[in-house]
């Protein structure tokens, strides 16, 4: 007899929003906006990512990446419009633009705003101006003011001959010469700490957003080194793309973490640490934030988030996941059909895609004509 499958996916797990929204630091001298908190670990790096250069990602792959997430920015400025303006504001000051649209969506929380001082009228993408004992941040006339005021302020911290004579454009920046020395920072991985920001894993967030950006643009990612006296590489999170696979024959895959041998212990090496936990529904529930990944593990011996508690389900909603057929969070319904050869035009709500004998399925959750994540369901084992 086929073993059935135990562990419910609750509705609220299946409900959460499509990428979680990431947490920023406080910034000196600009603070970043208010955002939820995240479990990221606290990692220093030694690799090298200049902060000047120019845009690897055009404006339209920037803008593609942002809409496959599908979250609804409460700013007016369509996407690719912004988009653009940060790759050529970046190009003309021999700033990563690229870059500098990835620190936004953690300055902004996905350009949300979600409990933020700075409102999306203000056109203020990097929380320039705003701190605890202000009133609010910077107000920018226009998106390209806003933009312009970010790539210069960038600028200053990683060219150490910048001055108002040296900018490409007219002088925007409200606070260009609060940073001193010039070219303080000159790489991403110096950004926290107090420079730009005073979180210490705030570089880890930018630069681990940006990879992302990469990975969905078929771009290899930065290679984000770690020193000796920092948190284990086993920590640091997997650049993608992530294979998910469910065989026919039951054999469960997700990224290098195999259902046979997917305890908590196991997962916490895959992707980096131990992720934001919570037990609920008997189970550990637990966030990879980083990953858009929410995994359910159950069966510990030693409390319900123990080492050797066994992956039971995951809902992932970041298009770094991609089945073996090639589909991700965010491709559409026309792609799903042709690779998985469904019957029913225009699929929608939870479409399996992957059925096994031993009761292990692969599900595409789908709305308006998109993939909004692939949830992964695991049999218990036999005994």
């Amino acid at each position: 007899m086929s073993a059935a499958l135990l562990l419910a996916i609750p509705a609220a797990l299946l409900g959460q929003a499509q990428v979680p929204v990431p947490a920023g630091g406080t910034t000196t001298p600009a603070p970043t906006t208010t955002a939820p908190t995240t479990s990221v670990p606290a990692t220093k790096l030694t690799s090298v990512t200049p902060l000047l250069g120019q845009s690897r990602l055009t404006g339209a792959q920037i803008a593609a990446w942002f809409a496959k997430q599908g979250i609804t920015p409460a700013i007016a400025t369509p996407m690719d419009n912004l988009a653009q303006i940060f790759v050529d504001e970046g190009n003309a000051q021999n700033v990563r633009g690229d870059i500098a649209f990835a620190q936004s969506v953690l300055e902004t929380g996905w350009f949300v705003y979600r409990g933020s001082m700075v409102k999306p009228t203000d056109n203020n993408y990097s929380g320039l101006g705003a701190c605890d004992s202000c009133s609010r941040g910077a107000l920018f006339a226009t998106p390209q003011d806003g933009v312009r005021a970010q790539i210069q302020h960038l600028w200053i911290y990683g060219d150490p001959k910048a001055s108002v004579a040296g900018l490409a454009r007219p002088l925007i920046d409200p606070r260009f010469a609060m940073v001193s020395p010039a070219g303080k920072s000159p790489t991403w991985e110096q950004m926290g700490d107090g420079n730009w920001a005073t979180g210490a894993d705030y570089a880890v967030k930018v630069l681990g957003l940006y990879n992302t950006m990469l990975v969905f643009s078929g771009l290899t990612p930065i290679n984000l080194t770690t020193g000796p006296a920092t948190t284990p590489a086993a920590t640091v999170t997997p650049s993608g793309p992530l294979t998910v696979m469910v065989s026919r024959a039951g054999g469960v895959r997700l990224g290098n973490l195999r259902a046979r041998s997917g305890t908590l212990a196991s997962a916490a090496t895959a992707f980096g640490g131990q992720g934001r936990q919570r037990a609920s529904y008997g189970a550990c529930h637990v966030t990879w934030s980083s990953l858009g990944a929410i995994m359910a593990f159950s069966g510990s011996s030693s409390g319900t988030c123990g080492d050797d508690a066994r992956v039971r389900a995951a809902v992932l909603k970041n298009p770094v996941w991609r089945t073996d057929k090639g589909i991700s969070p965010g491709d559409s319904v026309a792609k799903v059909r042709r690779a998985y050869r469904l019957k029913a035009k225009r699929p929608s709500g939870s479409v399996v895609l992957v059925r096994a004998r031993n009761g292990a399925k692969l599900t595409a959750k789908i709305s308006g004509g998109v993939v909004k994540s692939l949830v992964v369901a695991v049999p218990r084992p036999r005994v």
